[in-house]
Order: structure tokens, then sequence, then C-alpha cells
């Protein structure tokens, strides 16, 4: 049995093992050809570009694919775009137009409203003094609110000692500063263009100034921050209307008072 399996083997050429190997791998070859024959495209591109990934293939395929199933070619970063790989954008990623995003609108924020509040409330408090032919208040206007009180209510004639009736006026601007900690106050002395010439003062810029200084003194001591109050006398460099009559003339004659919302304060 042996020497007719001998005589067998030496009548098979030695390339029938290396064929027979062959033609197995061909069929399972066409085996899986045919298993993946209903694998949807979706399914078979991406797992195309699976085994493109592990095998480092940069493009092509083994097998001919449609055109739109090929797998893209991969591009292989230097060391110097590693740094920059997170903004390398996929080639199988499609950007598509976006419609524009528009927020919604914010609404309007007067920034004036906190000091219309304080300057109505203001208006009110002289109103009920009795004093609203003498005070004039505006309306509020680049962050700040100008309160012009007539000199006559204030002092006499060519003097800087404020009158004693006229202290519940600074009583309440005292109150309102202390309320409202955000708030500075500009004092500043205006006089007519009549000229005084006394010992004590020899013009009006010397007038103007100090009874500006008088009335800080009298806010200070009623307990404001120094660095909250300032004071200027403008003498009659700064008037509101001509100096013609004399009634013109009083109504330039006056201190006012700019109160300025400051951030920090």
């Amino acid at each position: 049995m042996s020497a007719r399996r001998a005589i067998i083997d030496e009548a098979e050429p030695s390339w029938m093992v290396t064929y027979a190997d062959l033609m197995t791998l061909l069929l399972v070859f066409f085996v899986l050809l045919f298993s993946i024959s209903t694998v949807k495209k979706e399914q078979f591109a991406s797992t195309i570009r699976s085994f493109q990934l592990a095998i480092g293939n940069t493009g092509g395929s083994i097998v001919p694919l449609p055109e739109e199933l090929r797998a893209p070619a991969i591009e292989i970063l230097d060391s110097e775009d590693v740094n920059n790989a997170d903004q390398v954008v996929p080639p199988d990623v499609v950007l598509e137009e976006q419609e524009d995003i528009r927020l919604p609108e914010m609404p309007m924020v007067d920034e004036n409203a906190d000091l219309k509040f304080l300057s109505n409330s203001l208006k009110d408090v002289f109103s009920s003094m009795g004093v609203s032919d003498s005070v004039d208040i505006s309306e509020p206007r680049d962050g700040k609110i100008r309160i012009r009180v007539k000199g006559a209510l204030l002092f006499g004639s060519g003097d800087a000692a404020f009158k004693r009736q006229v202290m519940p006026i600074l009583d309440e601007l005292l109150e309102t500063l202390e309320k409202n900690p955000e708030f500075k106050v500009g004092i500043q002395g205006h006089s007519d263009n009549i000229p005084i010439e006394t010992v004590k003062f020899p013009s009006n810029w010397e007038l103007s100034a100090i009874r500006a200084t008088t009335v800080l003194r009298y806010l200070l001591r009623g307990g404001i921050e120094p660095e909250r109050v300032t004071a200027t006398g403008y003498g009659d460099a700064l008037p509101i209307g001509p100096n013609d009559t004399v009634e013109q003339r009083a109504e330039n004659r006056r201190i006012e008072f700019v109160l300025e919302k400051v951030s920090g304060l």
C-alpha cells in the first residue's frame, strides 16, 4: 500500500499544491465579495475607509468601486501641522450654507431713566417748598442734571453769606446726595456784568468763587465726602442771556448745581 501511495505521489506534479491553495483563496475571496454585495452603499463605503486606515492606504482600492463609493485620499499631516490638527476639516464633511442667525433684539435701556426720576423728585420737592420760580431743574442731558438757583434767593447784593431761608433747599440737596452716593456735584458761581470793586471782592470773579465755596463748605459740614464736591467761580463769563435789563442781570446772577452720575463712586 505504501508503495502504491508513493507511486501516486510521484505522479502528481509539485505545483498542484500551490495551485490548490490559490484556488481555495480565490474561492474565499469571491465568497467575501458576494457577502458584501448586499451591504448598503453607505455601510460599504464606511467599511472601505476603515480598511484603508487600518492598512495605511492613502487612496485607491484593491476592489474597483463606483466613484461615489471611493474612499477619499487621506492627507498625512506633517509634524509641523500636528498642532493645527484640530483645525483640519475631514474631507468627507460637507459644509452646508448656514442661514443668517439673528439674535433677538434686546430692549433698549434708557440710561437717563434714573436721572429723570431724580429730576422729577427734586421738582416735586422744590414745588412743595414754594420756590419753583427761583429754582430751575433741567432735563437730564449727557448724564447730568443742572439745578439753577437764582442768586437773589441765596445771597444779598454784593454779599457771599447765604440767607438762612435757603437752608431747606441746601438740606434737600444734601439728602439727595446721601441717598445717591453714585452722584457727585459741581457748584458753579455766576454773576452779571456789572463790575464790583470792594476791599473784600476786587472783581466779579472773586465774588462768584467765594459764593460757590460758601455753599461747598455747607455741604461738607453736612457730611458729603470732599471728593464728591467741587466749587468754581465763573464771574460774568457764562451768562445765560443778555445783561441789558435789571431782570436779565438777575437771571445771570445764580448758583448752579451740576449733578453727575459717576461710576465707581
